[in-house]
């Protein structure tokens, strides 16, 4: 489905600079990334991200979708990897959803403590493998 809304915002009429999108599959049930039973495998979900990439002429960026911050960056990279073209992310609970239960569990200052160290560090790790996989949006395109 989302590359079909893709490609339909991608028309000039709608005046959209840029996307964004969630991933083509759902990696939890991609081969080797996930707890259930594999639904794609690597190969079909590559096929996907690729098809995604040539839907649009539209700089795009992913949605983190509330996974863990690590199966978000684990599929930032397997979507590099199959070819796609996404430049950045606009992602949230992957960084700081586990802090929830710190709040939770143990109070405002426990989950400050969560955010300053481990939150900081999922933001951290995100930047670095932002810049081994996310492609530079070439401005003179437009």
């Amino acid at each position: 489905k989302v590359i079909g809304m893709m490609k339909e915002f991608s028309k000039t009429r709608y005046g959209v600079d840029a996307l964004k999108v969630e991933v083509p599959v759902n990696m939890k049930y991609v081969e080797g990334y996930g707890i259930d039973e594999a639904i794609y495998t690597k190969s079909e979900a590559a096929a996907f991200f690729k098809e995604q990439a040539e839907s649009t002429p539209l700089p795009y960026v992913f949605l983190s979708a509330g996974v863990t911050s690590e199966l978000f960056q684990e599929t930032l990279h397997f979507a590099k990897h199959a070819g796609s073209t996404f430049n950045g992310v606009l992602c949230g609970r992957a960084t700081w959803a586990d802090g929830i239960k710190h709040y939770v569990l143990d109070g405002k200052e426990a989950a400050i403590e969560w955010m300053n160290t481990q939150g900081r560090a999922n933001i951290e790790s995100l930047n670095t493998v932002l810049k081994e996989t996310a492609t530079p949006i070439d401005f003179n395109r437009f």
